[in-house]
């Protein structure tokens, strides 16, 4: 039986979410009294050296009455509540923060339920599939950097339950769910990075424990005990000790200019102990960057006169500048920009066109036919694409807010590739400028800037899955590209309107042609209805496409 058979609609997330985290909550009022056990390991072998191993043992009576046990090669905690008043013994002084968060992550998945809940009201919201996913930004940083903080919930659509969670200080992925008087409880739980996973071994009724088992006033522990706590970075810069100015190292490749960021955890004698991943403008910096945040000292923070960690974002801003003799390239997105600008009708005039255009491919049915394609477009904001092909018909369209997608027929994801080869460029809003480096490299003779992302070899092959390259001749005009492991060449360019038009699209996969794409005619358009852009009954909202139309 499922929990809830349909999530609500928008107003109703907020909703959804509390059900998911209170019914699979531990740690709160009415939940019966437990004893869990759990073993933490590496999630992947290559991080098998981590030192990340260890156990996690809860006994719980009360939101206010349990004892809890975590041990690791480095670190060994027992920590006991009782009404308020704590206790601590501690081998080692530092707790680290990935067993800090997984000890909380497996009774309690959403600890700050509250300020999360609040947050999801202005949430992004996409369906996956099975899956509804829900991601937020908050503005942090300082006044001089600022920054964001992102959050994120997913939720199960058939069972309503938690798949993932997470933001700073906080978050999982949660499977294999199991009941617990009532509660749904995930008995895997992955944790950080890098991840490890805790296997719940053990989830039973409390029974019966020795009269002084909670007891928070016992001889032996801690004066001091260790406590982390979640700090703004404008907090956690007034205690950053002054330093000399980062001298950041020639770069050949990306900006020159920009921020990297990661989340830290600084010990209570204010060294930075943890690193997270860095997001940087440039990934060449990043170790860098690292570098620099392992010399940053900060005086300890204090809470109640006491040393405590702080977990924190922290942003670091650099500038440099190329190596000498090295040629300077503009950013990808200039590239990408210019190259659809000269050579996407869409795109670099404003004369309203029709394209007409013939491929020939191999179906689903083994044999090699000829499809069609047409382009109608009067502005950017009215449109049709569409594409035939044997039985198979896919058009995309916009008639001014409004957007449509129909496929049908067994090659309609044949169509959608022509679709993609005929305007390859990645839109703006889909990448990151800083995964991108460029490069010069000759195509048949010529001079082209390569705009890459993904890995190449010494031999200058390209990832034949993971790496894209759009190439671009000293016009700008994209002359070929590599994406999903195809290539395609681009010839025959023709002017109209001041853009020139490859009439002829080479598709190559494996190095052999797979699909010939020919530009038949290009002509101004007359006007057309409104309807003519519109495809009743399949609006649809763009998501997960890093195609501009």
């Amino acid at each position: 039986m499922l929990l809830w058979p349909s999530l609500g609609q928008a107003d109703n997330f907020a909703n959804d979410v509390r059900k998911a985290a209170l019914h699979s909550t531990l740690d709160q009022e009415g939940t019966k009294a437990f004893h869990l056990k759990a073993t933490l390991a590496p999630s992947f072998d290559r991080d098998k050296d981590s030192g990340r191993t260890g156990e996690v043992e809860i006994w719980w009576a009360s939101p206010n009455e349990w004892k809890r046990e975590v041990r690791t090669p480095a670190f060994h905690q027992i920590a006991i509540e009782n009404n308020g008043r704590m206790w601590q013994k501690n081998e080692g002084d530092y707790f680290p923060e990935w067993l800090r968060e997984t000890g909380i992550e497996l009774v309690k998945p959403i600890p700050p339920l509250d300020e999360v809940l609040k947050q999801i009201q202005d949430a992004e919201v996409r369906r996956i599939g099975p899956m509804t996913n829900l991601t937020w930004e908050v503005q942090t940083g300082t006044a001089e950097v600022p920054n964001i903080s992102r959050s994120w919930v997913a939720l199960d659509n058939n069972t309503g339950l938690l798949l993932y969670a997470g933001g700073l200080g906080w978050g999982a992925e949660f499977k294999d769910y199991a009941d617990f008087h009532g509660r749904r409880v995930a008995h895997t739980v992955n944790v950080g990075s890098p991840q490890v996973t805790a296997k719940v071994t053990t989830l039973e009724d409390l029974g019966d424990v020795p009269a002084n088992f909670f007891d928070a006033s016992a001889n032996g522990g801690d004066t001091e005990r260790i406590d982390t706590v979640l700090i703004d970075e404008t907090s956690l810069r007034k205690n950053l000790v002054p330093a000399p100015a980062l001298s950041w190292p020639p770069i050949q490749d990306g900006p020159l200019e920009g921020h990297i960021t990661t989340d830290v955890v600084v010990d209570r004698e204010g060294k930075i102990r943890e690193i997270g991943p860095l997001v940087s403008d440039n990934p060449g910096l990043s170790e860098a960057a690292r570098q620099a945040l392992e010399a940053m000292r900060f005086t300890p923070f204090l809470a109640n006169g006491a040393p405590i960690q702080a977990m924190s974002q922290i942003t670091l801003t650099f500038k440099t500048v190329r190596p000498a003799g090295v040629e300077a390239f503009e950013s990808a997105r200039t590239y990408f920009e210019r190259g659809r600008r000269v050579s996407f009708p869409a795109f670099g005039g404003d004369t309203p066109y029709e394209l007409r255009a013939e491929f020939e491919a191999r179906g689903a049915q083994g044999s090699v036919q000829t499809g069609r394609y047409e382009d109608t477009w009067q502005s950017t904001s009215q449109w049709r694409r569409e594409a035939w092909f044997g039985k198979s018909h896919y058009v995309r369209s916009r008639n001014g807010d409004k957007a449509y997608q129909f496929a049908e027929g067994p090659d309609s994801g044949l169509l959608q590739l022509v679709f993609r080869v005929l305007e390859p460029i990645p839109a703006i809003d889909t990448f990151v400028e800083s995964d991108w480096r460029m490069r010069r490299d000759t195509l048949n003779g010529s001079r082209t800037v390569l705009v890459l992302s993904g890995y190449q070899s010494p031999q200058g092959e390209l990832d034949p899955e993971q790496a894209r390259g759009y190439w671009f001749n000293d016009d700008g005009l994209l002359v070929k590209t590599h994406f999903s492991g195809i290539e395609t060449l681009r010839s025959d360019f023709e002017d109209f309107g001041g853009v020139k038009i490859p009439h002829q699209i080479d598709v190559l996969k494996d190095g052999n042609l797979g699909m010939l794409i020919r530009v038949k005619e290009i002509s101004r358009a007359d006007t057309l209805p409104d309807k003519s852009f519109e495809v009743p009954g399949h609006e649809w909202t763009r998501a997960f496409t890093d195609q501009v139309r």
